[in-house]
């Protein structure tokens, strides 16, 4: 009875034994890897691909998702530029679950191909990169354009063919030529104007040639008032009756472009908080009006980044905004921002403006470069 009776004092002991340390092992046994939370996050690009001429940008958007946990700030940046194409995101610090966007601008010089470029989130918890493909392909000429549409010249109306030109810099040639190619019977009926566009008016053949048929000639005009950027028209007026016709084509050559015209300002300038300074930029020399795609590089000291608001001021007083108290409490601006200038002209003093609009952080501008 004794050897029974401990047999089953042991059984029943060792079965308590066995339930508490089940109890407890669930209370108190450590979170594996899959029941632990954690903050992750997920990114996307949208479109995944896309292509840019050269003296043009492209924009693309970055999505991102809060994916597990909680959201996190992101840092973003961006590698696999090729030389002379550069990125702009709208935000370079966001909170995952929300979107920004990058535009790529493909400046003079750029060499075409196909690029990846990707795009680094780095959060707090977690990094992750999404790819986009970008395509440098040539710009359209900024010199010469043909449009080899015919178009009916009715009997006294008026028609009208377009050429266009974009992304390119300054303005139009003095000695700019317009080769037109027009049948019709009796080219006395015709008068012929180039239309620039802002409108203005320029005569090329106002009635002559009699009873002479077609009209094949090459004017010279000086345009160099004119932007080369926009939508130019070949107008063409029937004005008398019986006669009928049509525009064969016409090529408008503005000349050579420009070359871009650059300067920088090395010399540091303290930033005071609560202040605003400015740091100036002479370009002399240099013709027309700047680019579409002019480039602003910036190279600021500051503690928290976000307390600053920087603008290019141009020599007739225009405030361009680049960015507007981005960043938060990063360190340091090391940005190229992209610009249309094509209403600025280039000569005069151009100037880095920097706001500090937040108390407790100082800094100071180190370089910038301007090219237009």
């Amino acid at each position: 009875m004794g050897t029974a009776s401990t047999t089953a004092r042991r059984r029943l002991g060792a079965g308590l034994l066995a339930v508490l340390a089940a109890i407890f092992g669930v209370l108190f046994t450590a979170p594996t890897a899959a029941t632990a939370a954690t903050n992750d996050f997920s990114i996307a690009l949208s479109p995944p691909a896309s292509e840019v001429q050269i003296g043009n940008t492209v924009m693309a958007l970055i999505s991102t998702t809060t994916t597990s946990g909680a959201a996190q700030p992101l840092n973003l940046t961006v590698s696999g530029l090729p030389g002379n194409v550069i990125a702009h995101f709208a935000f370079t610090t966001i909170t995952s679950g929300t979107q920004t966007a990058v535009t790529f601008g493909a400046v003079p010089g750029a060499t075409t191909g196909t690029y990846p470029i990707t795009i680094t989130a780095t959060g707090t918890s977690a990094t992750h990169t999404a790819v986009h493909t970008l395509t440098v392909t040539n710009s359209p000429s900024c010199s010469v354009a043909t449009n080899p549409t015919d178009v009916p010249v009715p009997d006294l109306s008026t028609a009208e063919s377009t050429v266009t030109y974009t992304g390119c810099p300054g303005n139009a040639s003095a000695a700019s030529t317009v080769e037109v190619h027009i049948v019709h019977p009796f080219r006395g009926d015709l008068v012929v104007s180039l239309v620039a566009p802002d409108g203005s008016s320029y005569l090329l053949a106002n009635r002559q040639g009699g009873a002479t048929q077609n009209l094949d000639q090459v004017y010279t005009v000086n345009l160099s008032s004119e932007a080369r950027n926009g939508t130019w028209r070949l107008r063409v007026q029937d004005a008398a009756q019986s006669d009928t016709g049509f525009i064969n084509a016409w090529t408008l050559n503005l000349g050579a472009p420009p070359s871009t015209c650059t300067g920088a300002n090395p010399t540091d300038v303290t930033i005071v908080d609560l202040a605003t300074v400015e740091s100036a930029v002479t370009l002399a020399g240099c013709t027309g009006n700047a680019a579409g795609i002019s480039t602003v590089e910036v190279h600021i000291v500051h503690t928290y980044r976000g307390d600053l608001v920087v603008s290019l001021v141009a020599p007739d007083g225009s405030v361009y905004v680049l960015s507007n108290r981005q960043g938060a409490s990063a360190d340091n601006i090391d940005q190229t921002y992209t610009v249309d200038l094509t209403s600025e002209a280039r000569n005069g003093t151009w100037r880095l403006r920097v706001q500090d609009a937040a108390s407790a952080d100082t800094g100071f501008i180190n370089t910038w470069t301007l090219t237009t």
